[in-house]
């Protein structure tokens, strides 16, 4: 009490009294302001209490405080150097006064009814979900993936195959996605030792999927795409090596007794185009096990002849 007392009264050096008092103090102060505002107040009502009882103590009574205090202390001030030092205390009030005035203006804005509005926490995860579907056909065992491969989609998959433990196979439809959840799906296949299914279009990440199948089928109908990768991102990231990840892919698909001449022409095509093969030559290659008569819940054909384009 004796300090506040001693600078209200104007008996602290004026030095003092301005750079700590004044200008230190005003600068913790407006550095502090933003402890009654979102996120640390997320409600707007107790956003509103803490913000006008702040403004009331600290930009109104301790800013008086100070201000009263370091002009009493330039009445101490003697010498020729005195009428210097009042002139720079007059312009750091005022200074001091401009901040104060801007940021009760930013705190105002910052109060305003839709900053307060609430966030679903699972926003994100929501959007990402609406790219895709995960379909349960219990007349067949099998899963029907269609859409992009988006994040989250492989836990969503595995949380399906759970619960759904005599399910036999997936099939595809997509265009493709993100390439680590394309390889997620595979590897998910591969372990759980489905069977895969494309009777419309699988594409880029899709075909990873497709191709962990313990065995892979196609509708008579049905094409099989393939591209370089690319990277979907506004500014060039040095440490991302697209290349490596389609070394990846590579080995993986080795893995799954795809034929090296095949492997060899799968990232040829530049992400701007896509390579759809052949039937024929997807079944030699090791692709495709076999071509479905027709639909989904067709039979397996005799293997295709070697002149079918």
């Amino acid at each position: 009490m004796t300090y506040i007392r001693d600078h209200w009264q104007g008996k602290h050096p004026l030095i003092y009294a301005l750079f700590i008092n004044l200008i230190l103090l005003r600068v913790l102060i407006l550095f502090a302001d933003q402890y009654t505002l979102p996120p640390f107040i997320r409600d707007r009502t107790d956003a509103l209490i803490a913000t006008i009882a702040f403004i009331i103590l600290f930009h109104g009574v301790v800013f008086a405080w100070q201000v009263v205090g370091v002009i009493r202390s330039t009445g101490n001030q003697t010498g020729i150097l005195a009428g210097i030092w009042t002139a720079a205390t007059y312009g750091a009030i005022a200074l001091c006064l401009a901040f104060t005035a801007l940021s009760i203006a930013s705190t105002y804005r910052a109060l305003a009814p839709e900053k307060f509005e609430t966030l679903n926490p699972f926003a994100l995860e929501d959007a990402r979900t609406r790219q895709y579907a995960l379909i349960l056909n219990p007349d067949t065992n099998r899963i029907h993936i269609t859409g992009t491969f988006t994040l989250g989609m492989t836990d969503k998959l595995t949380a399906l195959l759970d619960r759904n433990p005599t399910v036999t196979g997936i099939v595809l439809n997509s265009d493709g996605g993100h390439v680590y959840e394309g390889r997620g799906v595979a590897y998910l296949i591969r372990n759980r030792k489905l069977n895969t299914y494309v009777f419309d279009t699988c594409k880029s990440a899709c075909t990873t999927a497709f191709i962990g199948g313990a065995k892979r089928y196609l509708g008579p109908n049905a094409k099989l795409g393939f591209h370089q990768y690319k990277l979907e991102l506004e500014f060039p990231t040095p440490l991302y090596d697209l290349k490596g990840e389609q070394e990846k892919e590579i080995t993986f698909y080795r893995g799954q007794g795809i034929s090296e001449s095949f492997l060899a022409q799968i990232f040829t095509e530049p992400h701007s185009g896509i390579w759809f093969p052949g039937r024929v030559d997807l079944v030699e290659a090791g692709v495709v096990d076999a071509v479905l008569e027709d639909g989904n819940e067709g039979e397996i054909m005799p293997p295709l002849p070697a002149t079918e384009p």
